[in-house]
């Protein structure tokens, strides 16, 4: 059967209409669980479970699509049709084994309500790390710690990996051995959009199914929702429906929850989490750690021309000072405080200007520009930097660091800052996104202190041990 979906994916295999499927079978599961697996979900499930001699022909199945499209019962309906059948063992990994157990009680639970898998479970052990469900008819469920050892002596069925974008490239290393026995064993991946060079696994398996989309030879199948165009406009509806494939249907993603995110969220996050829109290359680290690393310097600190930097980040939950100074042809840049909170901020920017007689850099459109009036009432210079100014200054910080004209004392705080940067656009220009893992305003007050000492008149320095 040829199966119409009004939300067909951007990347799926190709279905064999001469290999029978089990899909229909897994439609069945789903309807003795009292629901009717969406279009998409049935879509997946008749080439994922197609058969040659008896046996599935695909050992690995990935499934991208955006949170709360139906991934969760689709994985949920997977293991029930695996759990009725005769001496089956299934794992499952989430990102941690707290969310495993969270997500593996949930599908227990759905199992214990539906009358036709409830007489079948034999017993179900909760013990803290021995989790495990128990069919009368040999079939097991449990739960894998995502990591090199979890899943080692384990011969599976299948092996259900969700939120794979979390996962190192490793963890395949532990889990596919566990499937090498059985001729039907499959591999199940799920997840939405993950970040490049961060989420490892997902990205290798995306980028092998991209490059042999119709190689059924692989024997991976790939199913991927995500906007149909390169570029789009995120706030557009029919790009919703391109890429949301339960949107509007019964009991799928609701148009008011879907607009609401769109309004509320920044695009970045909207277009990962809801449209499956995995972030261009530019909106992952912009500084290598290695090359940030090689920069460190313990004999040059900032000298006599000294220009402080502020930031606070957008909940005022994070707070950072940064110095920095000239020193022949080199800009350091120092920490002198990065902590949490906002309050401590201003008597310690104004007892360390007066100290140094320095001028203080501000964002204006920072949330640290609430600062200014009161900086100024105190007779401290403050230079208001605008968004044209401020582009400027993370482009000149960046070009800074790749002709290694920057040093700095190794600090963790602007490290870990360096870890998590990431580009938004500004204008034609770009400046360091706001929406980072990481704690990114000792980046960004590091950045404006050395602006300001690169677009003030030049001072002869003086070369000195750390003064903060």
């Amino acid at each position: 059967m040829e199966l119409l979906t009004e939300c067909p994916p951007r990347w799926a295999t190709p279905r064999d209409p001469n290999l029978e499927t089990d899909g229909a079978l897994l439609e069945k599961v789903a309807n003795l669980m009292g629901f009717s697996l969406y279009g998409w979900q049935r879509l997946v499930a008749d080439t994922a479970l197609e058969k040659v001699d008896g046996y599935y022909y695909f050992r690995t199945i990935g499934v991208g699509v955006g949170r709360q499209s139906g991934k969760s019962k689709l994985v949920e309906t997977r293991i029930a049709l695996e759990l009725l059948r005769n001496r089956r063992s299934v794992a499952y990994a989430a990102q941690d084994r707290n969310m495993a157990k969270l997500k593996w009680q949930e599908h227990v639970n759905s199992f214990e309500r539906c009358p036709e898998i409830a007489r079948k479970i034999r017993r179900i052990s909760y013990i803290n790390g021995s989790e495990r469900l128990y069919m009368k008819n040999g079939s097991t469920y449990g739960i894998v710690t995502p990591n090199d050892k979890g899943a080692r002596g384990m011969s599976l069925n299948l092996m259900v990996i969700d939120e794979a974008l979390t996962h190192p490239l490793s963890l395949i290393a532990s889990l596919q051995p566990t499937l090498a026995t059985r001729k039907d064993g499959q591999l199940w991946i799920l997840s939405n959009a993950g970040i490049p060079g961060k989420s490892e696994l997902l990205q290798h398996y995306r980028q092998v199914a991209h490059a042999n989309i119709n190689d059924r030879s692989t024997r991976l199948a790939w199913f991927e929702w995500a906007p149909h165009e390169e570029k789009f406009d995120y706030m557009d509806e029919s790009i919703w429906r391109q890429a949301i494939p339960s949107l509007g249907e019964s009991n799928g993603v609701l148009m008011e929850a879907v607009r609401e995110a769109a309004n509320t969220n920044s695009p970045e996050i909207f277009t990962k989490e809801w449209l499956n829109v995995w972030p261009a290359l530019e909106a992952v680290q912009v500084i290598p750690t290695d090359l940030w690393d090689s920069l460190a310097r313990t004999d040059i600190t900032v000298g006599k021309k000294v220009v402080l930097g502020v930031d606070i980040s957008r909940e005022r939950d994070k707070s950072s000072i940064a110095v920095s100074g000239l020193v022949r042809d080199m800009t350091p840049v120092e920490i002198i405080e990065a902590k949490d909170g906002a309050n401590w901020v201003l008597p310690r920017l104004i007892e360390i200007a007066k100290k140094w007689d320095a001028p203080v850099v501000i964002d204006q459109g920072s949330p640290a520009s609430s600062m200014i009036g009161e900086l100024e009432k105190a007779e401290v210079k403050v230079i208001s930097m605008g968004l044209r100014d401020y582009a400027r200054a993370c482009g000149s910080f960046y070009d800074a660091v790749q002709a290694r004209t920057i040093c700095h004392l190794d600090d963790p705080n602007l490290r870990q800052a360096i870890e998590g940067s990431s580009k938004r656009a500004l204008g034609d220009s770009w400046a360091w996104s706001r929406h980072s893992t990481n704690n990114i305003t000792p980046l960004v007050a590091a950045t404006l202190a050395r602006y300001g000492v690169v677009n003030e008149p030049e001072e002869k320095p003086v070369q000195r041990s750390k003064i903060f």
